[in-house]
C-alpha cells in the first residue's frame, strides 16, 4: 500500500474511528436537526482551507452546487496540499446543513450515497481484484442527519456561548448508515496562535463517534484547530 493511500486510511480512521465502543444512540442534550430554526445556517459559505499535521496535511474545497435536484455545498476534502487525486466528495443541503450524500473512491472500494425522502440509499462497490464485498445502503429514518467528516461547519452555525449544550444525530458509514448522537459543549472562548497569527475560538468538545475538541473560528466558516481523543494526533489551520 503506497504512503498516500495509508495516509487516506488513517485521515478516515480518525474520522469515523475503529473502536467497538458504541456511541450514544440517543441525545444527551437538547436535540438539533438538520433545518433546526437554532441553526445559523448563512454561517457556512464557500471557501479553500488547508491544515496540516506533522507527516501528512489536507484541503478542504466548499464551492455551491447543484444536486440531487436541491442547492447544495460540495466539500472536498484532499489529502495533500496540492489537491491533486481524486477527493472525498461530500454534499450538503445548503438549506439545512443536513446530509445529502457522499462519494469517496479508494483503491479497493468506491462509496456512493444520498439521502433522499427520508432514506440512506447507496453502496460501497468493491473495485477490480479487491477484497471487499458489495454493500448496499437502504434504510429509512425518521429525519435527516449531519456527516461527521464536517462537524465544525455544524459547529459553527449553532448560537455558540459558554455552557452552550446540544446533540446533533450523524451518520455512521461503518455502521451500515447507523445514526448515532454526537454531544456538543462550548467550554468557553480561547485565543488560537497559527505561526503567529491570533485567532478567537470557542472551545467545544464533542464526545460521538469520536471524542474530539475542537475550536472554531469566531469569524470564518470553518475550525482552526481540531484534535481527535486517541489517534492521529491535532490538525492546525496552515497560513498561505
Amino acid at each position: 500500500m503506497s504512503m498516500k493511500n495509508i495516509f487516506c486510511l488513517l485521515f478516515i480512521i480518525s474520522l469515523y474511528g475503529c473502536s467497538d465502543a458504541q456511541p450514544p444512540t440517543k441525545p444527551l442534550y437538547q436535540a438539533i436537526l438538520p433545518g433546526d430554526p437554532a441553526l445559523f445556517t448563512k454561517r457556512v459559505s464557500p471557501h479553500k482551507v488547508k491544515y496540516k499535521k506533522s507527516g501528512g496535511s489536507m484541503t478542504y474545497v466548499m464551492k455551491e452546487v447543484s444536486k440531487y435536484g436541491k442547492d447544495t455545498y460540495e466539500l472536498a476534502i484532499y489529502f495533500n496540499k496540492d489537491e491533486s487525486g481524486i477527493p472525498d466528495l461530500i454534499y450538503i443541503d445548503k438549506n439545512t446543513l443536513g446530509y445529502a450524500g457522499r462519494r469517496l473512491e479508494m483503491k479497493d472500494y468506491i462509496i456512493d450515497v444520498k439521502f433522499e425522502n427520508n432514506r440512506f440509499l447507496g453502496k460501497l462497490e468493491p473495485t477490480a481484484g479487491s477484497d471487499y464485498n458489495e454493500v448496499k445502503y437502504d434504510k429509512e429514518y425518521l429525519h435527516n442527519a449531519f456527516e461527521p467528516a464536517v462537524i465544525n461547519y455544524f459547529i459553527t452555525s449553532l448560537p455558540l456561548e459558554k455552557g452552550y449544550k446540544a446533540s446533533i444525530p450523524v451518520f455512521d458509514l461503518n455502521k451500515g448508515s447507523q445514526m448515532f448522537w454526537s454531544n456538543i459543549e462550548v467550554l468557553g472562548k480561547e485565543i488560537v496562535k497559527v505561526n503567529g497569527k491570533k485567532y478567537d475560538t470557542w472551545k467545544v468538545k464533542s464526545s460521538g463517534i469520536k471524542e474530539k475538541t475542537i475550536w472554531v473560528s469566531t469569524e470564518v466558516p470553518y475550525a482552526i484547530k481540531m484534535k481527535t481523543k486517541g489517534s492521529f494526533g491535532t490538525w492546525e489551520l496552515e497560513i498561505e
